[in-house]
């Protein structure tokens, strides 16, 4: 199925996202673009000895997941059937803005604390196929329960299936371990994807660096301010996941294991990294424009250079010219018989000495 991704270029600096102004709180709007397909609804439900999957599945088959004794992925992709959404929140004991909040798919990531789960939402971006493409970006909001873990997508395709793999093959800890490690494998695959993001734009960053070396030109400086553009969506999507994290292993809730702890410390680790690659990127951008902007003044100066040396050569000549060029009647040396060829050798001698001068000082 192909897939449809949202670009982070925003036409407007202000976007209003959500219900109409004026809704009362829980309202749930869909926004986007409207869409008559099916919710998908896929369910791995696994223990450490066994993995059952389901897809597609029914929204009837989820109701009896929220006390299951095993472990239960409820992956959901499709936000635009709210009378489907509501019936599961109502069955899962969801908190009205809760829903509202993956409805509105322009959330900051963030970390919501209730009574018997978690809300947690992240954002999925996706290197472009081409460098000329632009990554593309998607809210993913989790549920996290005592036996459960919900994900909602807006459209289909993620990054998830190496995690999908290692829970049907019984990989690692995978299916060992609760809804906790789950979520952190889900975040840590997301944030994996980041550094692949990274490292796009890294290329992209050094074509223009050597294209800015060689000879500047005003679509360089326009390359320029669109990655700036991006690493700056970048930065905002990134640097509260490092709280939500962060919030995750300081929690007191038993929710989260303490084994899983370790995890999401070491997921904080990898997040404070693509920071603070998003930061020496953003530097080294600052330093390019400032290097185009040189080169072109550089370029300038030269030009202006190359057009005073020229105009100083030719300004006593310009004046030898004015003067025998009036219109006087009486020129003595127009009656000379060698005045024509005087002229030239004069005007030669000043070329030649002007040249000598010039050099002399350096200056050519």
């Amino acid at each position: 199925m192909s897939r449809k991704r949202h670009s982070p270029a925003m036409p407007r600096l202000f976007r209003r996202q959500g219900p109409p102004a004026g809704s009362p709180p829980g309202t749930l709007v869909y926004n986007r673009e409207k869409r008559t397909d099916a919710v998908s609804i896929r369910i791995m439900d696994y223990s450490p000895g066994e993995c059952h999957l389901r897809t597609p599945a029914r929204i009837e088959d989820t109701f009896a997941l929220r006390d299951s004794e095993s472990v239960s992925w409820i992956d959901i992709e499709g936000l635009h059937d709210t009378e489907l959404l509501a019936q599961f929140g109502e069955h899962f004991g969801l908190h009205p803005l809760v829903l509202e909040d993956i409805l509105n798919t322009h959330q900051r990531p963030k970390l919501e604390e209730y009574d018997d789960y978690f809300y947690i939402v992240a954002r999925m971006l996706i290197a472009g196929k081409t460098p000329d493409d632009p990554f593309h970006s998607e809210q993913v909001s989790f549920i996290l329960g005592k036996r459960f873990l919900v994900t909602f997508q807006e459209i289909p395709g993620d990054v998830f299936d190496p995690v999908r793999q290692r829970v049907e093959q019984g990989r690692g800890k995978s299916r060992r371990l609760g809804p906790d490690y789950l979520l952190y494998s889900l975040l840590d695959a997301i944030v994996d994807n980041y550094f692949v993001l990274l490292q796009s734009i890294a290329d992209r960053i050094e074509a223009v660096e050597q294209a800015i070396a060689v000879k500047p030109t005003p679509h360089d400086l326009d390359r320029v301010h669109r990655l700036r553009r991006e690493l700056v969506y970048v930065r905002r999507n990134v640097w509260p996941l490092r709280d939500v994290v962060s919030s995750l292993d300081r929690s007191g809730s038993p929710l989260v294991s303490e084994e899983t702890r370790v995890y999401l410390r070491d997921l904080h680790d990898h997040v404070m990294q693509v920071i603070e690659a998003v930061e020496n990127f953003h530097d080294v951008l600052t330093s390019m424009q400032d290097l185009y902007l040189s080169t072109i003044s550089n370029r300038t100066n030269e030009i202006i250079r190359v057009l005073t040396i020229i105009s100083t050569i030719f300004v006593p000549l310009t004046f030898l010219a004015g003067v025998y060029g009036m219109n006087f009647h009486y020129f003595p040396e127009l009656t000379w018989r060698w005045s024509y060829l005087g002229f030239w050798v004069v005007s030669a001698v000043v070329v030649i000495s002007l040249l000598a001068f010039l050099r002399r000082r350096g200056w050519l």
